[in-house]
């Protein structure tokens, strides 16, 4: 009778490890899934969107580009580019989406992701949990010297400009000495 149980238990284990294994397997098949998308976005056509629902603080896509002075970065904007951003102190990074699919995430004035450096590069991460479908949004943040736009989030509380908000004092300011 000790035997037949000792062999029983056995069998449960493999049975059970061959389940686990399975399982394991079926896990890794769902993280291969991206947790992104590319299409049609109504806010500037192309934009990225979750394929999975996706809790906070985590990793969606790296931004990949040249990392290039600062200097260089300057002049891009100057000239209307609007994929530079902030490498490190002295550097930035040309994230133009033909280096990156990341270079598609739009703005939003009410934002689900930001970029932050993880594993020596920059990631767009979830800062809220973020729905299946749902638009991956960043808040671009231009400073007021630079060159910004009128935004199109769409967003019910929408500042309308993609321009920091520690700038539209300083912006009141100046519109008040032009009228």
């Amino acid at each position: 009778m000790a035997k037949f149980t000792k062999n029983l238990r056995f069998r449960m284990t493999k049975q059970q490890d061959a389940i686990n294994q399975r399982m394991r397997e079926e896990i890794k098949l769902q993280r291969r899934k991206p947790l992104w998308e590319k299409r049609r976005s109504p806010i500037n056509g192309i934009g990225l969107f979750a394929t999975l629902p996706i809790r906070a603080g985590t990793p969606i896509i790296e931004f990949k580009g040249r990392v290039i002075p600062w200097e260089e970065g300057a002049i891009m904007l100057l000239r209307g580019a609007n994929h530079v951003i902030k490498f490190d102190a002295n550097h930035d990074m040309d994230a133009r989406p033909q280096w990156s699919p990341a270079g598609y995430v739009n703005h939003g004035c009410y934002p689900n992701c930001a970029i932050k450096k993880k594993r020596g590069g920059l990631w767009l991460t979830s800062i809220r949990p973020i729905e299946q479908g749902e638009e991956l949004l960043i808040d671009y943040d231009f400073e007021l010297g630079e060159e910004f736009e009128s935004c199109r989030c769409g967003h019910p509380r929408c500042r309308g400009l993609m321009l920091r908000r520690k700038d539209w004092p300083k912006l009141r300011k100046l519109i008040s000495k032009v009228l």
